[in-house]
């Protein structure tokens, strides 16, 4: 059996395709990235037409209602099963307002308790920065959520009258020596401080302090190298929340349904 992954963020439109044969659990067989933007359920269609046959799928979405009810329609007539637009992550959300969680944190800190064997802080360095707090009874807690090192970037420009836009790298020194420097140190740095910061805090405040740390997200190089968290485990997955939706959409399917 194989099953769909679908994580429709702000910026990118990540597919994964999972084979359910074997002993060891799923694993991936197929992937592709695209951009997103208006046309992309086509795109999405098209690429899952040559691929393996899809017997199932879910879809976990963060952006426009209009882009995730085209990946939906669009996917929903090629996957051969049931494809769920909103799956249910398997978490017990003690937020005032569950309805608002980004349903992102929310699979990813269904992987993160897999991965971890247990509580742990979930940090997502992409777009925006995430730093969420898990418990091993599967109830997510909240966190904390700021702007990634593009986000940053994009403000000091646009907030600004003469500070120029730059494109964030990981390892800027701290001590600039030109405004370009000093804009690359600021994004930066400080970015890697904020995310030092949450974490310990977030875990603090949970009462999760030395719970492993599982990292995921497109700027994770930037909490790297050097490695921001060293007061506990770290656990990096790039694929966080391909996971979570998996291990709900396994959850959903029948004992039959799950065989190979």
């Amino acid at each position: 059996m194989n099953l769909l992954t679908v994580d429709l963020g702000n910026s990118r439109c990540k597919l994964r395709l999972w084979s359910s044969a074997g002993e060891r659990g799923p694993r991936p067989i197929a992937h592709v990235d695209f951009d997103t933007a208006l046309g992309i359920g086509a795109k999405a269609a098209a690429w899952l037409a040559r691929e393996p046959r899809a017997d199932a799928g879910a879809l976990c979405s963060v952006a426009d209602e209009d882009l995730e009810a085209e990946v939906a329609g669009a996917l929903r007539g090629s996957v051969a099963g049931c494809f769920d637009a909103r799956p249910e992550p398997g978490l017990s959300i003690a937020c005032r307002e569950p309805a608002t969680i980004g349903r992102d944190r929310l699979f990813a800190a269904r992987a993160a308790l897999e991965l971890a064997g247990g509580s742990a802080i979930v940090v997502d360095a992409g777009t925006a920065l995430t730093v969420d707090a898990v418990r091993a009874d599967k109830t997510f807690l909240g966190g904390a959520i700021a702007p990634g090192p593009d986000l940053l970037s994009l403000a000091l420009a646009e907030g600004t009258a003469r500070l120029p836009r730059v494109e964030p790298r990981p390892r800027a020194n701290a001590l600039g020596r030109d405004t370009r420097e000093a804009l690359l140190a600021g994004v930066a740095v400080g970015f890697r401080g904020a995310a030092r910061e949450l974490a310990e805090r977030v875990a603090e405040e949970a009462g999760l302090r030395g719970a492993p740390i599982v990292l995921t997200g497109g700027a994770r190089a930037f909490l790297l190298d050097p490695p921001v968290f060293t007061g506990a485990q770290t656990i990096e997955e790039c694929d966080l929340v391909h996971l979570g939706l998996l291990a709900a959409l396994r959850e959903s399917l029948s004992p039959a349904q799950r065989s190979p």
